[in-house]
Formats: C-alpha cells, structure tokens, sequence
C-alpha cells in the first residue's frame, strides 16, 4: 500500500505538472480569476500615470450635442481645441469609415493634419485560426491626414475577460501597432519600435509579450481611474488648457448607451478607451506582469516542492493533522505569489497548491479519488449550464453525457420581451439593465425549477432547452410547464411594476422540439460552450418572432404538439412556411393561457379554420366574424377576417395548399 501510495502521489505532481504544460482550460480559467483576485480583491488601484487622461464621448455631451454619432465638424473643434491647448497626443478609439460630407471630411482632416499628433482606429478582422482576413479602415482623406494608426482589436479569455493585449498584429509584412502602444510611443517621443521573439522595444523600454505580440495588462484600476474630461466641456471651452498640456489624450465612448464596454479585471462594465489608456500607461510607466520562461521555471519547482513536501506530512501525519497543515502550506505560498505579482511576477496561484492537496489526498486515500474524480469533473463542467438535480444525476452517471457533438432529441424555447425596443428608447441604460436582470433572475429560477438549460440571453431574449446534456424523456411536457409558469410569474411582475408605477412589460415565446447536435462549440483556446445546434433551434427562433404577427403569448410547433397534445389543449393557428424553409410546418397556441379559450370555443375556431381551408370564404368569414364578436382581442380571428375578405374578392389558385409564407424572420 506504501509503494502505490508513494508512486500515485508523485504520480499527481507529474500529473499537475503535466497540466501546467498543457495549460488545461479548466484549470486556466481558475488561474485566469486568480489573475483578476490579486487586482480587485488584493492590490487594489494604482496611481495612474499623470501625463494620460481622457476625452469622454458621455451622456452629457450626447444630452447637449444631440443623437450620437455626431458630424465630423464636431471632432475638427475639438482637435484644435486640444491642439491649442498643447495636447502631447490625441488618439480616437474610433474609426469614420464612411463619408459624411465633403465640407465635414474635409474639416476633419484638415483639423488632424494641422494638429500632427493625431492617432487614429483601425480594427482587423480574423478569421476561426486567427489569420487576418481583412481590415476597417476609415476614409482615405481622413487617414492619410493623421499622423499614424492604432488598432483597437481586443482580446478577451475564454470567460470574457480582457486581461491581455495584441500589441501588435501581424498583416503580411506589416505590423501594425494598438491604440495604447502607439499612444505610449506618442508619449516617450518615439516613432518607431523593434519587434522581437518575446519583447518589443520602444526607445530603451522593454515591453514582455508572448508568441503573438500580447502583452499581459496591469490594470490600474476601476473606470474613472484616469482623468475624465467631458467631449462637449472641452469643446465648449470649460476646461482650462493647463489640464490638457502635455497630455495623451484617448477620446472615446464612455456612455452606456453607446455600449463600447468591456470585461477587466476590476470591473464588468470598463470603456474599452480606458483599457487602452491602461496598456498606454503600462508602457510608459514600465509597470509590467511578467509570464516568461523565469516564471514558468518558479511554477514547476513549486509545483514539486509543494507536492513532495505534502505527501512528507502524510508519512508523518494522520489525514485530520496533514490537511490543516497543508491548507497553512498553501496559504502561505499565495502570499508568496501574490508578493511577487507585486514586483511585476505572475506566477501560478493554483497548480501548486493543486499538487499539494492532490499528493496528500492520493498518498492517503487513492481509491476515493479514483472513484469520484469523473463525478467531481462533471459537476465542474455542467454546474453553470444544468440545476442541481441534473449535475446530481451526471454524478452518478458520469458516462451519459459526452462533452462532444452528439445528436439529442431536445425541445427548444426562445423567448423575448414584447415592445423592449421601445421600452429601452424610452428609458435610461440603468434603468432598462436593472429592469432586465429582474426579470432574467425571475425567469431563470423557474426554468431550473423544470430543469431546463438556459443556454443564453439574447439582449432581452432566453434561449432555453430541455433534453440535453442529459436526456429527458419529457422534455417536450417539462418545457409546456415551464412556459405556464414563466407567464404566472410575469403575471406576478407586473402587478409589482403596477404597484411600482412603472411601465409593464409582456412575453411571448417559440417552442418546437426535434433533433439537434449538442456539444462544446465555438473557437477553442477563445471561446467556448456548450449548446445545442440545429433545425430545431432555427424553427423556435422563428415561432417566437411569428408569436408577435398573430398576437399571442407562445407559439409551440406541432413536433412539440405531437408529444403534448394528450396533456394540453391547444388551438390550430396556421400552417406557415418560414424563412429559410420549404416545407411547412402547422403552429398552435396553447389555449389554457386564455379564460376565453376553453374547448367550445377552441372547436369553433377549428371549424372555422377547417372551412377556410376547404376554400369556404364566405362561410368562414361569417364564423370568424362571430367569434371576433366574442372575443374583440382575438388578432387571429382579424387575421383570417382580412384574408377572408381578400380570397372572397380575389380567389388563389387551384395550387393554393392554405399555407402561410412568412417572410419575416
């Protein structure tokens, strides 16, 4: 027991080893959120370097300015007035890649070229192995009068998170540089950089990157760290010159409804021009978070020490005594890594207390980890797609969900908020998110209530699925329930809105259930999920925005009807040809949403549509007209009342097959 003991632990540190070298996803993204602890949580902001602040396209410029984007002639005033006022730099995260009039244009560039110290956006385009596949640029007249180009491409982890920046990007023969590199340069007076293997040189600045010319961002701080000047007082002449001599200027968006936002470390909603004062401020200050070789090597020594030196405590310790110790082992190694962040050092916080606890548990208890180290790596990857009683089932049966494409039955819901466009105009960005994360947190505590999957939110829309990773016999039954009591508790929220006094909201929704492929889709090493692809998914995605033309609540179709119509009364709306498909399809609306839909009127509605079908007009005009008087709300009884009317004077074809084409999607 001794010698397996011994090997399986040392077995774990070659493992964990191993790991680090293939940088394993799961594991990066519990060091990535490492990354983010030490700035938010542990260091906290930095002073922010004095010769660097920004020009803010706010909502108060946009109040006094008008609608945004704003005429070029706008952006020409306030170049002169940085340039008067003795502005180091002016770099726009922006890019005017259309014409807006020749005076404007003109205007602009005019303004820039006088200045001689304006920068300029440029963004590429990639293809799924990162190649370049194109570049937006702006208006010739515009860019050949700035003094250079920036690119303002980001790139975001796996989770979202910006936590480095291409330097550089590669096109051809050409290297273009960031926005914030090219900004730094505009500071430290520097025209020209060198690019090396794992550095680029600036003057006598050094800056670490890795293979593709990204560098690690030292953020420092929340947004607001660096100076906000806004667009239209700087216009206006309100803000005294000597604020702006001798600066480098970033202009760009920081209003909400503009939405230029990005994910950092500190913050989720930071304006993507304060990430490129960041990187500019890094290189200026010489402020770096170095991940070389020297830190890889630091890594996997402690990865060894710390293993050896826990499975040591458990040849001297029972389990109860070496744990503690170890947990203090730990503890104490993050703050050794955490002091050397300080110094510039990122250096791993999870693989080598991972190979401690794992060279002590396998060293004293193998077999326990061997039969629970599948349950333990479901349960981490579907604890953010699947409630809890599904990962609890996954636990168990490890072997029934596969993490590749696989074909599964599911059925598919999508839903969105009636009128939000509208709503959204009408109303402030903190009160439309706020307004939205209420009504999200309350829809997706039902959806797991009825074990479905919520897949993703779509501005104000869910996509939702049942039957996959897990299979769910009675997906289509647990969606129907599903839906009735997402409309109880919008029910339930809008009398809390009326109360409130505010604007009430409604949903409707597309429900269809089929075949779909499931599985981790996306770009690996970027982004990546799990989720389901598919017929099936395109024809609930259209079911929810046809649920708007007949005026009902949901539309479910008749694969989900098939499976649930012995539970469930539904009406027959139509059979319909949606965009992109050929054969039709028949579409219901699950009558029990309405008190007036019960079976009588509901079989009057399908004797009604019976003889319009049979090319009856006038005797279905006569019972939709009749039931219209009943139920003066009803928009499909209008709906076929017009269509009625118009056969009637207007007879189709004899290939006429009563269907529907939507040409909307």
């Amino acid at each position: 027991m001794l010698v397996i003991s011994l090997f399986l632990a040392f077995a774990s540190i070659f493992a964990v080893t191993l790991l680090y070298f293939t940088q394993n996803p799961f594991l990066e993204a519990f060091e990535a959120k490492t990354y983010d602890l030490r700035f938010k949580a542990l260091r906290g902001p930095l002073t922010p370097h004095a010769d660097i602040a920004i020009i803010a396209i706010d909502d108060k410029s946009i109040a006094e300015l008008g609608r945004f984007p704003w005429t070029r002639t706008e952006y020409a005033h306030l170049i002169d007035r940085l340039s008067d006022a003795g502005a180091k730099a002016v770099l726009f995260d922006a890019f005017f890649p259309e014409h807006e009039s020749a005076q404007a244009d003109l205007a602009f560039a005019s303004a820039a070229r006088r200045a001689g110290n304006v920068v300029l956006a440029t963004s590429f385009r990639f293809d799924p192995a990162f190649n370049v596949t194109g570049q937006l640029h702006s208006i010739r007249e515009i860019e050949d009068s700035v003094s250079s180009l920036g690119h303002i491409n980001f790139l975001p982890e796996n989770d979202g998170t910006n936590r480095r920046s291409m330097l550089l990007i590669r096109d051809g023969d050409k290297l273009t540089p960031s926005l914030g590199l090219a900004g730094a340069m505009a500071a430290l007076g520097e025209k020209e950089f060198a690019a090396g293997d794992f550095d680029i040189a600036v003057g006598t600045r050094h800056i670490p990157v890795s293979g593709n010319y990204s560098m690690w961002i030292n953020f420092t701080g929340a947004p607001g760290v660096y100076p906000h000047y806004s667009f239209v007082d700087v216009l206006r002449g309100r803000i005294a010159p000597g604020l702006l001599r001798g600066k480098v200027l970033f202009v760009g968006a920081t209003a909400m409804g503009i939405y230029d936002m990005r994910v950092t470390p500190f913050d989720g909603n930071t304006p993507g021009v304060e990430v490129h004062a960041t990187i500019a401020d890094n290189i200026i200050s010489g402020r770096f978070v170095r991940q070389t070789g020297l830190e890889a090597l630091f890594d996997i020594v402690a990865i060894i020490v710390l293993g050896a030196m826990a499975y040591f405590l458990t040849t001297r310790l029972r389990l109860y005594t070496a744990l503690p110790v170890t947990v203090l082992l730990s503890i104490a190694y993050i703050w050794l890594s955490y002091a050397l962040f300080l110094q510039g050092h990122w250096v791993s916080m999870i693989y080598p207390p991972i190979a401690a606890f794992s060279a002590l548990l396998v060293g004293e208890s193998f077999r326990f980890l061997v039969l629970e180290r599948s349950a333990r790596k479901m349960r981490a990857i579907f604890s953010s797609y699947l409630s809890d009683k599904l990962v609890a089932r996954l636990e168990l049966n490890p072997e029934i969900a596969k993490l590749g494409g696989d074909s599964k039955e599911v059925t598919v819901l999508f839903t969105d908020i009636s009128g939000f466009t509208s709503y959204s105009e009408a109303h402030t960005p903190q009160e439309v998110v706020a307004r939205l994360n209420e009504y999200f947190g309350a829809m997706v505590q039902v959806v797991e209530r009825f074990d479905g999957t919520v897949d993703k939110f779509i501005g104000d829309g869910i996509m939702i699925y049942w039957g996959a990773p897990l299979a769910q016999p009675d997906h289509a039954q647990l969606a129907l329930a599903c839906i009735c009591a997402m409309r109880e508790k919008m029910n339930e929220l809008r009398a809390k809105w009326a109360d409130e006094g505010v604007e009430l909201l409604y949903i409707r929704g597309g429900l269809q259930s089929g075949d779909v492929v499931a599985g981790n889709v996306g770009f690996e090493g970027k982004k990546m999920e799990y989720t389901v692809i598919g017929d099936t998914v395109n024809q609930a995605a259209r079911f929810e925005s046809s649920a708007k033309y007949y005026g009902v609540g949901f539309l479910v179709g008749e694969a989900t009807y098939a499976k649930t119509s012995s539970f469930y009364r539904y009406r027959e709306l139509d059979r319909i040809r949606v965009v992109g498909k050929h054969l039709p399809v028949r579409i219901y609306e699950p009558a029990g949403f309405s008190p007036d839909m019960d079976g009588a009127t509901v079989d009057e509605f399908n004797a009604a549509l019976h003889c319009y079908r049979e090319r009856k007009w006038p005797e279905a005009l006569e019972r939709f007209i009749a039931l219209s008087a009943r139920l003066p709300e009803d928009k499909p009884c209008r709906i076929y009342i017009e269509r009625c009317e118009f056969f009637i004077k207007k007879p189709p074809g004899d290939d006429w097959d009563g269907v529907y084409n939507r040409r909307e999607k």
